[in-house]
């Protein structure tokens, strides 16, 4: 009778281990499964961080190539200084009775060739004097010019005025100390420093900022296919661009205060233990076109502000590979700047 009751009870015993054997697989394999899949995900993630510094390292990569300035120098171009290379043929010496002279460009009277830039005026329309001061309606084009940007040109009265115009300082080529009326009365205490070149530092500088509206606009694509399905689009900027920020808030920390931007909803500044305050609630657009995009946020707390008026904020948008709060600042009581970095700007 025990023989017949043990056999049971052994089968039972086995059916027990055998299921718990079995969940304990199941929750190994499922476990298993999720560690995997985690990994696959964290591997996609990677993958997408990895072909964003791939991108941002092209681009830097094109920041090692040298910055190709345009010199209008007379290494380049045989022309007195203060021309720029496109008007170089404007000032070929002419060959009268085997004399080289100078046809003034408007008036067209005839000069000798060396009394160009000799400091004093001989043609009426100024022609003859493009890098010194002599003439009062001269222009003087600076030596370096930034690639892809309209040509810097300054009054020729500016020209060894002690006072750096030019990026590359061209426009001080005397080297002299400023003129006596620009000095000081008394001792003359401050020394004119020489000027210093600083159009490499330009020139790379707007390549960079280049690279970041490239590069913004390739990101610009998501935030308008998040728009596609919104009715409201002109709410959100053109084609609803912005509407993507409207669905997060953005925290900015500028001691004693922190603050929470939310983009066409609220912009709130908090001062623990003070309480919060909004610096509007209200959004409406000052303009969003030609490439200027300013967000006012109106309706604000009135508290501690002037009579009848409330606060207020005005977003700048402005081109950015990421989005993010560059800047926020009361410009006047109760109204605030803020600078606003996103690729739906560029």
């Amino acid at each position: 009778m025990q023989k017949i009751w043990k056999r049971p009870r052994v089968l039972v015993l086995i059916v027990i281990a055998a299921v718990i054997f079995l969940t304990f697989q199941f929750f190994s394999l499922e476990a298993l499964f999720h560690t995997q899949n985690k990994a696959v995900q964290v591997s996609h993630l990677n993958n997408e961080d990895r072909v964003l510094e791939n991108v941002i390292e092209n681009f830097n990569d094109e920041d090692s190539v040298p910055i190709e300035l345009e010199k209008s120098n007379n290494n380049k171009v045989d022309k007195p200084i203060g021309v720029h290379d496109d008007d170089a043929h404007l000032y070929k010496a002419v060959h009268v009775k085997k004399k080289e002279m100078f046809r003034c460009l408007e008036t067209k009277k005839l000069i000798p060739f060396s009394w160009l830039n000799d400091n004093y005026c001989d043609c009426e329309d100024s022609s003859d004097e493009p890098g010194t001061a002599a003439c009062p309606r001269g222009r003087f084009y600076c030596t370096s010019q930034l690639p892809n940007q309209k040509a810097v040109s300054l009054p020729s009265s500016r020209v060894n005025d002690g006072i750096c115009d030019c990026c590359d300082g061209s426009d001080e080529w005397s080297g002299e100390a400023p003129p006596q009326w620009m000095r000081h009365k008394g001792k003359n205490l401050v020394q004119q420093a020489p000027c210093q070149n600083h159009c490499n530092a330009i020139a790379k500088l707007s390549k960079e900022n280049e690279q970041i509206r490239k590069m913004g606009q390739r990101l610009k694509k998501v935030y308008l296919q998040a728009a596609q399905t919104i009715r409201d689009k002109e709410r959100y900027g053109p084609n609803g661009v912005f509407y993507k920020l409207s669905q997060k808030c953005f925290l900015y920390k500028s001691s004693p205060y922190e603050y929470n931007i939310c983009p066409f909803h609220s912009v709130k500044q908090e001062h623990f233990p003070s309480e919060r305050w909004f610096l509007g609630r209200k959004a409406v657009w000052k303009q969003k076109s030609h490439g200027q995009f300013l967000l006012q946020m109106l309706e604000g707390d009135a508290a501690n502000c002037p009579i009848g008026k409330s606060r207020q904020s005005m977003i700048l948008f402005l081109c950015g590979i990421n989005d993010r709060v560059v800047d926020l600042r009361e410009d006047e009581k109760c109204e605030y700047i803020i600078k606003f970095a996103t690729p739906a700007a560029c």
